[in-house]
């Protein structure tokens, strides 16, 4: 991934896009985030992307990546998203991000101005627009960057794994409420509802699964990237696994801590 200055806009290849990036966190296809936009650059983002096509990238931020003046850098694999019941309540713009298409970020365009903490009061877009405008006219308060699209997964998943899939996973919620909320559910009920709600191991089925179980930056990155369908399903069964482990230890503690204050 290549950073490029506000003022290097790159020819752009046939087959990538130039989008607005909001390194916020993985949404996959198919998957609706709620979003509620008050810093100034993001409504600069929105304003153009009304008047374009409407899309954007969303993708998780990179923590190990560094900064692009000032903001965290973006990781390597996102989803466009396009702009649904967009709608404005006071100051804040609110709207729905629907994941349309994975995205490989190939290059990225640096924001024009350098990161600024403006506490609770903000200055308008055209206020911090005086601040670069004559030096850099094509700049923007947000990053960009040139994307390539991912096609879909390929390949299947067999039903009898699926199926143990969501028993696995059927058996975690279970345990999570117990543990949690003392609540005792019914494994069945629970398999029924998740069997209902993903049907078929389509790509859909296994992107909304991934949306809800997988929290890794770097499995969140495998799911954006893979072309393989079963790949997506090895990432769901580690990351329920993977939760299973952490719910045993913390149940374990807290048994331990009762056993403690009793005596």
């Amino acid at each position: 991934m290549r950073q490029v200055k506000a003022s290097n806009v790159p020819v752009i290849p046939e087959d990538c896009l130039l989008i607005p990036l909001f390194p916020l966190g993985a949404l996959m296809p198919g998957e609706q985030m709620p979003l509620r936009i008050f810093e100034p650059r993001y409504k600069q983002m929105l304003d153009d992307c009304v008047l374009g096509n409407g899309m954007f990238g969303i993708l998780p931020e990179n923590p190990d990546s560094g900064r692009i003046r000032g903001w965290l850098s973006p990781s390597s694999f996102g989803c466009i998203a396009e702009i649904s019941n967009l709608h404005e309540i006071g100051s804040n713009l609110h709207l729905m991000a629907i994941g349309i298409t994975r995205f490989e970020l190939l290059e990225v365009l640096e924001p024009a101005l350098d990161a600024e903490d403006f506490g609770d009061a903000f200055p308008s877009v055209d206020e911090l627009i005086e601040d670069f405008i004559d030096d850099i006219p094509d700049g923007k308060l947000y990053l960009r960057g040139v994307v390539r699209p991912i096609p879909p997964p390929s390949g299947s998943i067999e039903g009898e794994r699926w199926n143990r899939l969501l028993v696995e996973w059927s058996q975690h919620i279970v345990s999570v409420a117990s543990t949690f909320g003392g609540i005792e559910l019914e494994q069945l009920d629970i398999l029924e509802q998740l069997s209902s709600t993903f049907g078929n191991p389509t790509p859909d089925a296994l992107f909304s699964a991934a949306s809800s179980v997988v929290q890794d930056l770097d499995l969140q990155m495998t799911v954006l990237s893979t072309d393989k369908l079963d790949e997506i399903a090895d990432v769901i069964e580690t990351s329920i696994r993977n939760a299973q482990a952490r719910l045993r230890f913390i149940g374990q503690m807290i048994e331990d801590t009762s056993i403690f204050e009793e005596e």
